[in-house]
């Protein structure tokens, strides 16, 4: 046995070479089965289980609701909000204008036209009647027909809606006399000269036209 591993002999040093490792492999071996001999058999192996998501539980809607309610936390439809109606005309979006005759023979008669624009972005109502509406002759400050007078002497125009820019015209006749409450007139005509006529829409919005009666 010295020989072998000392490699001391008759034989190649290669031969002996050979041989330590052949000693070596057969140690190696019988190590290896010496553990597998002690090693204990058939032990259970344990394994993890892998984790499980569990599946979402589908929500069953209650049986008293109606089959037109919408399910709970489902935002209902807001109803759309209504379009606003047209509101009156107010006066400082009321453009007007008054013309007529520039003269008139003292026999004859003055007939006035009276044109109202609207002259906002927004459709308004357009009503004329004896609280929104006035016309009036004056000769300097002595007022000589107005149609305050009587309701008789408002043309009939109904209430219209005026869109944005729109405009309604209508005439308003005069038979040259003087004028007084309750739809009075004078029955002489007035004479020559130099008149102005007012229109008024709401006392704000107005217009000024002056004319000449003449013999």
């Amino acid at each position: 046995m010295s020989e072998v591993l000392t490699g001391k002999g008759p034989q190649p040093p290669s031969v002996y070479w050979i041989r330590r490792g052949l000693v070596a492999l057969i140690a190696v071996v019988v190590i290896g089965l010496l553990i597998w001999a002690f090693t204990p058999k058939n032990q259970p192996t344990t394994a993890t289980p892998a984790a499980t998501t569990p599946a979402p539980s589908a929500t069953v809607p209650s049986s008293s609701g109606s089959p037109s309610d919408p399910p709970s936390g489902t935002p209902s439809a807001s109803p759309s909000p209504s379009s606003t109606a047209p509101t009156a005309c107010e006066p400082i979006g009321v453009q007007l204008t008054l013309a007529g005759f520039k003269s008139v023979k003292s026999d004859g008669k003055q007939t006035f036209s009276v044109t109202a624009e609207n002259n906002t972005a927004l459709p308004c109502v357009m009503e004329i009647n004896k609280a929104t509406f006035l016309l009036r002759v004056a000769s300097g400050s002595d007022l000589i027909w107005s149609s305050g007078h009587c309701d008789k002497w408002l043309p009939e125009l109904k209430k219209q809606t005026l869109k944005a820019g729109a405009s309604v015209e209508f005439k308003v006749p005069w038979g040259l006399y003087r004028s007084a409450d309750g739809c009075e007139q004078a029955k002489s005509k007035l004479g020559a000269g130099t008149y102005s006529a007012t229109a008024l829409y709401r006392e704000s919005s107005s217009d000024r036209f002056v004319f000449t009666i003449t013999k």
